[in-house]
């Protein structure tokens, strides 16, 4: 991390920075959440585990973060050209995809928009284009028209797709640290089975936006859906009549201000949300580098300008008028926005609202046996996707399952609301 980070950044981040330090020594590099296994999960193969360990093993405090998982990142690419020299191309696509998520980990601590993260943000891109030309799959970048910028994103095309047929297609975001490239899987991707197209993409302060001056404000996600459903429309490979989206963490809420303002969507998936008006649990109990991260997405310096920015951050009104059928994955136990922010704004929510909850499980979905015993949420919601698509009829309903895998129905909070 460049030494000038150690002094921006809001005042917990510098005054507590120590408690960081001493919380990576005991707890590791997840300490603050399951980055790893997000980021890595979607490479899959034989060399996932490894370099999960090298980067735990040697990651002892927040400067080591950017300079080892630099080296993990220059192994993989070092090993994608061996592979690639000796003509064994799904070797090499499989280091190659590796890498780049390698590289967009390394972005993460970055914290301002220095050479360093514009070179680095460089090599995840080239390293995701070298694997797109050995992908099972047609991937192709896109950058799509945003006020006097454009928002990065990688359009990905089922296989066998014959490059005609109109596609039904997912609008799919991370969260605040979980750019596009970690939304598809390498292989056997969720969604590309299921015969959708997904447009990757980092919306207003993510990833690679901010780079570009896209930054995030209460309303910036609401002008990106226009800007995202304009370009789709326009695209002959995609159905305009037939488009869903999806955003987990920090991302469910912004496709939900997405979805509430483009009611032409067919549903909206929000997984792992955070509702919470301004997100005070998030940025004031949380640890402090999810504010200071933010902050940069916002492009902002000044804490009070992103205190007074971020109390704009309310769904509730625009909740209130959504059409738009809606699908809400949480855990019953999230520590980075209370679950009881989805529950009032489902009671408000006029249209469709299923909610699935796991009991006891926390904002990642961990510490809980309720996800692993229970039904699989992204297949739920993938699953969910695909019913929109069909015509299925979306219902209101709340499912709970517990921690013995048992699903529960129960009233919704909207049948609650009204009773009480």
């Amino acid at each position: 991390m460049p030494a000038q980070a150690h002094s921006t950044g809001p005042r917990r981040w510098r005054e507590q920075r120590w408690l960081v330090e001493e919380a990576i020594r005991n707890s590791g590099i997840e300490w603050d959440q399951p980055r790893l296994a997000y980021t890595l999960g979607p490479v899959g193969g034989d060399g996932a585990a490894g370099d999960m360990l090298q980067i735990r093993t040697r990651v002892r405090k927040v400067s080591d973060f950017v300079p080892v998982v630099r080296s993990v990142a220059l192994r993989r690419e070092r090993l994608a050209q061996a592979a690639e020299d000796d003509g064994h191309h799904v070797t090499a696509g499989e280091h190659w995809f590796a890498a780049a998520l390698l590289w967009s980990l390394a972005c993460w601590p970055i914290w301002e928009t220095t050479q360093e993260l514009i070179d680095i943000d460089a090599r995840k891109n080239a390293a995701y284009l070298k694997w797109a030309a050995h992908a099972h799959h047609q991937v192709e970048r896109v950058d799509i028209p945003f006020r006097d910028t454009t928002l990065p994103a990688w359009l990905h095309l089922p296989p066998g797709h014959d490059g005609v047929t109109p596609l039904p297609t997912v609008l799919a975001c991370g969260g605040m640290d979980a750019p596009r490239e970690t939304v598809v899987a390498r292989q056997e991707d969720g969604l590309l089975a299921r015969g959708f197209a997904v447009l990757a993409f980092d919306g207003p302060g993510q990833g690679e936006a901010p780079i570009h001056g896209a930054h995030v404000t209460p309303t910036a996600w609401i002008e990106a859906g226009e800007a995202l459903m304009t370009w789709a429309r326009n695209r002959p490979d995609i159905d305009a009549d037939r488009l869903v989206c999806w955003g987990t963490s920090f991302g469910s809420f912004w496709i939900t201000q997405l979805a509430a303002t483009q009611p032409a969507l067919l549903g909206c998936a929000a997984a792992l949300p955070v509702f919470e008006p301004g997100a005070a649990t998030l940025f004031e109990q949380a640890c402090p580098t999810f504010k200071a991260r933010h902050m940069w997405m916002a492009g902002l310096s000044d804490e009070a300008a992103f205190d007074q920015m971020v109390s704009g951050y309310d769904l509730r009104p625009l909740v209130s008028e959504m059409t738009v059928p809606w699908l809400v994955v949480g855990g019953e136990a999230d520590e980075l926005s209370p679950v009881d922010w989805v529950h009032e704004l489902a009671a408000t929510c006029p249209a469709p609202t299923t909610l699935l909850i796991y009991q006891g499980a926390r904002h990642s979905m961990t510490e809980s046996m309720a996800p692993v015993l229970g039904p699989p949420w992204r297949s739920t919601i993938a699953d969910w996707l695909a019913d929109r698509i069909t015509g299925r009829e979306a219902q209101s309903e709340y499912r709970y399952v517990t921690t013995t895998g048992n699903m529960e129905h129960r009233p919704h909070p909207r049948k609650a609301d009204t009773t009480s």
